[in-house]
C-alpha cells in the first residue's frame, strides 16, 4: 500500500507543481507585457511633445534672430519709411519749385512725420542727422526731450549687442555703398515702462538733400507674441494617433491654474480653473506645474473622463508627459487613456486561462484514472501468488463450483495485459503533462526571461518526453 501511496502522492505533486507554474508564468508575461506596454506609450508621449517643444522653441528663437526679423518684418517696416521719404521728398520739391523755404518745408516735414501712427498707435517715426562723430536728434515723437540734443550720452551704446553708440551705427549703416539704408538691432525703454531697456530692431534711411535719417522700429517682443501666437496655432493643429491625440499648453502659476491653448475645448483657454466643476482641472493642471517645476519635464497618472460614440466612461485611467518651455514660462503637455491596455490584458488573461484549463482538464482526468487503475492492479497481484512456472494468469471464481474449465478460462485476466493499459494510461498523462510544459515555456519565451540556450534546452526536454510517451508502450 506505501508504493501506491507514493505513487499516487508523485502524480499529484508533479501535476499541481506543474499547474502552478503555468499559472504563475502567464501571471508574470500579464505583468511584464503591461509594463512594456507603458513603457512603449510613454516613450511615445515623450517623443510626440519634444516635436511641439520643438516647434516652440524654433518659433519663439526666430523671434530673436536679426536676419529672421528682416525677413518677415522688414518690408514692413521699409514701407513705413516709403512713405515719410515721400512725404519728405514732395517739400523738398517745394523747395526746390520755391514755394516752401527750407526752414518751412523742413517745419512742415517733421510736423507730418510727427503725427504719423501704425500698428495701433504703437508704430512712429524719428528723424536724426548724419553729423559725426555723434548725430543730433531732429525729432523723436514720443520723447520730445531729446529733440536737440547730440546723442552722445553712454546709455545711448546699445546697439548691435557690442555696445555700439546707436545713432552712430544708424549712420554708418546708411553709408555703406549701394543701400542708403539698413537694420539695426539695439535696446531701447520699453513703452509702458521706461526704466526697463527692451530688444527692438529699426530699418533707418538716409535722406541725402537735407542730410537726414528717418526711421521706424518695432519692439521685438512684438514679434515673440507673433511668435507664441504662430506656435499656438501650430500646436492647436498638431495631431497624432488617427486625429484623436493632442498637445496642449498650460501656464506655472499653481494659484491660477490655466490653458492657454487647449484645442478641444477653447472655452477654457484663459481661464481660472479653480472652484466648483473646475476644481477637478485645477488640481490635474496643477500636478502638472508642479512636476515640472521640479524636474522640467515627467509623468503624471490619473483619472478623466473619456469621451466616445456611445457616451462619456466616467474615471478611466490615464497618463500624461509635460514639458516646461522655461523661456515663456509655458508647459506643453499630450496625453493617453490607458483602458486600451487593460482590455488587451484581460483578452491575454482570459486566452491563457483557457489554456490552462483545458490542459489542466486534461491532465486531472488522465490522473485520476492512472491512480485508480494502478490501485485496482495493485489490489489484484496482491490477491494471486504467482510461482515462476505459473503462466501469468488469474481465474475468477464461477458462480457456481460445478462450472466446466471452458467457462473458466472466459474470466481469466491477463497480468501482462494490464501492465500494457497502465503503460498506456501514462503515455496519455506524460502527454497532458508534455502539453502543459510546452505551454509554459512559450510563456516563458514570450515573458522574455529564458534565454536562446534555455528555450532550445527546454524544447529538447519537450522532444525527449514525447519520444519517451511514443515508446512507452513498446
Amino acid at each position: 500500500m506505501g508504493k501506491i501511496s507514493y505513487v499516487v502522492i508523485s502524480v499529484i505533486s508533479i501535476a499541481l507543481y506543474t499547474i502552478y507554474g503555468a499559472i504563475k508564468t502567464s501571471d508574470e508575461v500579464l505583468a511584464k507585457y503591461k509594463q512594456e506596454e507603458i513603457y512603449n506609450i510613454k516613450q511615445n508621449l515623450k517623443n510626440f511633445v519634444d516635436v511641439a517643444y520643438s516647434t516652440i522653441d524654433s518659433n519663439y528663437k526666430n523671434s530673436m534672430d536679426k536676419n529672421y526679423l528682416e525677413q518677415h518684418y522688414g518690408d514692413r517696416l521699409k514701407n513705413i519709411i516709403d512713405v515719410a521719404e515721400t512725404l519728405l521728398k514732395s517739400k523738398a520739391e517745394d523747395v526746390k519749385n520755391g514755394k516752401l523755404s527750407l526752414a518751412e518745408a523742413q517745419a512742415k516735414a517733421i510736423e507730418a512725420i510727427q503725427k504719423i501712427r501704425y500698428d495701433n498707435d504703437r508704430g512712429t517715426i524719428w528723424i536724426n542727422d548724419t553729423t559725426l562723430p555723434y548725430p543730433k536728434m531732429i525729432m523723436h515723437p514720443t520723447m520730445p526731450s531729446l529733440n536737440g540734443q547730440i546723442m552722445d550720452d553712454p546709455k545711448y551704446n546699445c546697439a548691435m549687442g557690442k555696445e555700439k553708440n546707436l545713432f552712430v551705427a544708424f549712420v554708418e549703416v546708411t553709408q555703406k555703398k549701394g543701400k542708403g539704408g539698413g537694420f539695426v538691432n539695439y535696446l531701447w525703454p520699453a513703452q509702458n515702462d521706461l526704466t526697463t531697456d527692451v530688444p527692438k530692431l529699426s530699418y533707418v534711411r538716409r535722406f541725402p538733400a537735407w542730410n537726414w535719417i528717418i526711421g521706424t522700429d518695432f519692439y521685438i517682443n512684438d514679434a515673440i507674441l507673433d511668435g507664441m501666437e504662430k506656435s499656438k496655432e501650430e500646436l492647436r493643429q498638431m495631431r497624432y494617433d488617427n486625429g484623436i491625440g493632442f498637445f496642449w499648453i498650460n501656464n506655472t502659476d499653481e494659484s491660477s491654474p490655466q490653458f492657454y491653448m487647449y484645442p478641444i475645448a477653447a472655452s477654457l483657454e484663459n481661464l481660472v480653473l479653480a472652484g466648483g466643476n473646475l476644481d477637478k482641472l485645477g488640481t490635474v493642471i496643477k500636478s502638472f506645474i508642479n512636476i515640472c517645476k521640479q524636474k522640467g519635464s515627467g509623468y503624471i497618472e490619473y483619472t478623466w473622463d473619456k469621451p466616445t460614440l456611445k457616451g462619456t466612461i466616467k474615471d478611466v485611467p490615464k497618463l500624461s508627459y509635460v514639458k516646461l518651455y522655461e523661456p515663456l514660462g509655458w508647459i506643453i503637455g499630450t496625453g493617453v487613456y490607458l483602458d486600451d491596455i487593460d482590455k488587451a490584458i484581460a483578452r491575454e488573461r482570459k486566452f491563457f486561462h483557457q489554456q490552462i484549463k483545458q490542459l489542466i482538464i486534461n491532465l486531472l482526468l488522465a490522473s485520476i484514472v492512472f491512480i485508480f487503475f494502478i490501485s485496482i492492479l495493485h489490489y489484484v497481484v496482491g490477491q494471486t501468488f504467482l510461482k515462476p512456472d505459473t503462466p501469468t494468469t488469474i481465474q475468477k471464481t464461477g458462480e457456481g463450483e460445478g462450472q466446466g474449465e471452458g467457462e473458466g478460462q472466459q474470466g481469466i485476466i491477463s497480468v501482462n495485459e494490464s501492465l500494457k493499459l497502465a503503460k498506456e494510461i501514462s503515455k496519455i498523462i506524460l502527454a497532458e503533462q508534455t502539453k502543459l510544459l510546452a505551454f509554459t515555456i512559450a510563456l516563458q519565451t514570450k515573458q522574455g526571461n529564458l534565454t536562446d540556450e534555455e528555450v532550445e534546452k527546454l524544447a529538447a526536454q519537450v522532444s525527449q518526453a514525447l519520444a519517451d510517451a511514443k515508446t512507452s508502450t513498446k
